[in-house]
């Protein structure tokens, strides 16, 4: 018996139903979905007029420990012992308080002395924000 390829009509698949329910589903989700406005950063833009040459307040100074490769400490171009940089610190800030803490290290300055010096400042009232850490090489 021979068998015969007949070619079948009904093999081709009618893809517009199926385009149909993806538009559908499409303009669905479209619809539904929520839009939120999303919040940037407040800038705040430079006006087109001059700024007042006047300054109402002074910028506060900085206090800077210096810690050497030695691990000696000096403040103000003065040597200080260790155990007085709180006092020195809270000295400066009974003059000014905004004033920031800057503490200088030499690369090659033990940890504990900068870990010391920080404590200090940290007891003597300055914010953890206004203390600054900068390595210094020579």
């Amino acid at each position: 018996m021979r068998r015969r390829h007949r070619e079948d009509e009904d093999t081709n698949i009618d893809m517009t139903p199926m385009l149909d329910i993806v538009f559908i589903m499409l303009i669905f989700f479209i619809v539904t979905t929520s839009f939120i406005k999303e919040e940037g950063i407040g800038l705040k833009r430079p006006s087109n007029t001059p700024p007042n040459q006047e300054k109402t307040e002074d910028p506060p100074k900085v206090v800077t420990i210096t810690i050497n490769h030695e691990n000696q400490i000096s403040m103000d171009d003065r040597i200080i012992d260790s155990e007085r940089i709180g006092a020195n610190i809270e000295a400066k800030l009974a003059e000014d308080p905004r004033s920031p803490v800057l503490i200088r290290v030499h690369n090659d300055a033990l940890n504990n002395s900068l870990l010391s010096a920080v404590d200090q400042a940290r007891a003597a009232g300055v914010d953890e924000k206004k203390i600054t850490v900068a390595r210094m090489t020579n």
